[in-house]
């Protein structure tokens, strides 16, 4: 690609050499010493230089061996129409000038002959160990970059830069200036590790925590870093800078280059210890992390769950009341349930007109046994919710005139649930709740057995072949057991494709299950409602596709499965919510 990179020389050279042509004068710019005898020769028309980067302001004498008529070239001379190319699709640095707001300064420019180059310009732009291509190519349909098959921060480019000299010869009509071409290489350094940095750490016992550190300079050819604790029984720290915590106390940590061993630095590490709330069902983050957001479903009862965590050397009493607040009381209220050592705020969110609005929901300990810390220095908890769509509100219409088959709100609407004993019961969130009496064996498992894929809403919304893959989901559901459970209940929520690539055919759902989402749940042992998010068995997070073999129009069934409930107790199940991702 061409750069005119001396726009401002060049026409200053141009206009010189028009006023030089004028024969002489009086004229303001006139230059009478702007003339010769004889034409611009060169001893080679190519010359050659390399210089590497960060090496401050290096020069080129473009009129090396020049000459007119054998001797050394005298008075004025111009160098002009400067043509820059440079290989692998290389974008030559710009930086901001003092004047225009929009305006660049290159790292070329002409004086007195000379090609001036501003190597530390280069510094940003060139390595010798980046092997980056992520730009340079056509822009996709979101505007944004590509790779062109050239590295973004290459070793070293060369520049082809030739330009046209005149030292005032009058020439013939039709004859052009004496041209003379540059070959500049330009080369990137080896990239040394100056320095290493890290922040002082404190991180609370029983929580995981990575020390961040990073080598100087970014572009650094090694990136790699040692960690070790001075006092591992405090704390212990991997390759990767992460914390495990063992006792609280302070200690420090030392973070070395791999490729420097000279370069390192030490921090501070306190390990600390009190008494904390944490709400446990916060929504994660891009890295995996609890976040401050949650998406609740509109239409049901908004839950969040809080977990006491002791202060190293304490014990939890087993016994702790929460206060649960919210920053909007009007149109999310807030209701308190406490069982044991943890405890679940409830919101009304109302239906689905709220979508969209958020609230903030907000715990502080009410009562209970905090050890070694007060129980005015338990930090309060807060979260930002957000109402979302639940598809158990916003359900859609049937193809089919007389409507879905379906059970959306868990009262016994519909089809008749089968598989075990179902009754309808007003102990519940909404006014009507599902009660399953568990029978005798491993699990109790009921479905609506609806062979109607227009009256079965999971056949017309799972069911539809291409239009259904990849289609993402996360479940909830309100959950109370009338007796206080001893041994662990596990709730499962499992939907199931009649017909799918590769599956079985003729009757039998338990041969189905291969491409089933199994989706599931540990009860917590209380006697109090409590809320589920189902999490995906085969991958153990909250959100379930619709799989690639579910690639035919098929029927569709939903059961709910408990497992390790005795025989004769019951449980109840309320307010479904069922959150699209996509």
């Amino acid at each position: 690609m061409k750069k005119h990179l001396l726009v401002n020389k060049i026409t200053a050279a141009m206009l010189s050499t028009i006023l030089a042509g004028c024969g002489g004068g009086t004229d303001k710019g006139y230059d009478p010493d702007f003339g010769a005898s004889a034409a611009v020769t060169f001893d080679a028309p190519e010359i050659t230089a390399s210089f590497d980067e960060e090496t401050g302001n290096q020069e080129v004498d473009l009129l090396a061996g020049a000459t007119a008529d054998g001797q050394p070239l005298t008075g004025t001379i111009n160098i002009s129409d400067f043509n820059f190319t440079v290989d692998q699709n290389f974008v030559t640095p710009q930086v901001r000038g003092n004047g225009l707001a929009n305006q660049t300064v290159s790292p070329f420019f002409e004086q007195d002959g000379k090609l001036i180059i501003d190597t530390d310009k280069f510094s940003d732009h060139l390595s010798s160990c980046d092997s980056t291509d992520v730009s340079g190519g056509p822009l996709d349909e979101n505007d944004n970059p590509t790779p062109d098959g050239f590295l973004d921060s290459p070793p070293q480019v060369t520049y082809t830069i030739d330009f046209a000299v005149d030292n005032g010869f009058e020439l013939a009509p039709g004859e052009v200036l004496p041209r003379r071409t540059l070959t500049l290489t330009m080369n990137a350094v080896f990239d040394e590790v100056e320095s290493v940095t890290a922040e002082p750490l404190r991180v609370l016992m029983g929580e995981e925590a990575q020390l961040f550190a990073t080598v100087l300079p970014e572009k650094a050819c090694s990136q790699g870093l040692s960690y070790s604790i001075a006092d591992p029984s405090i704390a212990t720290i991997d390759d990767n800078g992460n914390i495990t915590t063992v006792q609280a106390g302070e200690t420090t940590v030392t973070v070395t280059s791999t490729d420097s061993p000279d370069k390192s630095i030490t921090v501070a590490l306190e390990v600390f210890s009190e008494f904390t709330l944490a709400i446990t069902n916060r929504d994660l983050d891009s890295n995996g992390l609890p976040s401050d957001m949650k998406e609740v479903p509109a239409c049901v009862t908004a839950g969040f769950n809080v977990s006491p965590t002791p202060a190293f050397g304490d014990s939890l009493n087993g016994d702790y009341t929460y206060n649960w607040t919210s920053n909007n009381d009007i149109d999310f209220p807030a209701t308190s349930i406490s069982y044991g050592e943890n405890g679940v705020g409830m919101y009304t969110v109302g239906d689905a007109s709220t979508v969209g609005f958020t609230f903030d929901a907000s715990v502080s300990l009410e009562s209970g046994d905090t050890g070694s810390t007060d129980i005015a220095d338990v930090a309060e908890q807060s979260i930002n919710a957000t109402v979302v769509r639940n598809l158990m509100c916003d359900t859609g219409v049937s193809a089919h005139p007389a409507g879905f088959n379906t059970d959306f709100n868990l009262d016994g609407v519909g089809a008749p649930w089968r598989g075990g004993v179902v009754n309808i019961s007003t102990d519940s969130l909404s006014g009507s709740a599902l009660e399953v009496t568990a029978g005798e064996g491993e699990a109790t498992k009921i479905l609506q057995q609806v062979f109607n894929k227009q009256r079965n809403w999971h056949s017309a919304t799972y069911g539809l072949g291409t239009s259904s893959i990849g289609q993402s989901y996360k479940y909830s559901v309100w959950v109370k057991l009338p007796v206080m459970p001893t041994e662990d209940i596990t709730l499962k929520h499992v939907i199931l494709a009649w017909t799918y690539e590769g599956g079985p055919s003729g009757p039998g759902f338990d041969f189905r299950r291969p491409t089933a989402g199994i989706l599931s749940a540990t009860l917590q042992k209380t006697t109090q409602w409590q809320l589920v998010e189902f999490v995906n068995e085969a991958t153990d997070e909250r959100e379930w596709s619709v799989p690639p073999q579910w690639n035919v129009s098929t029927d569709v069934f939903q059961f709910w499965e408990i497992y390790g409930l005795p025989e004769g107790e019951k449980i109840l199940l309320d307010e479904y919510a069922v959150i699209p991702l996509q």
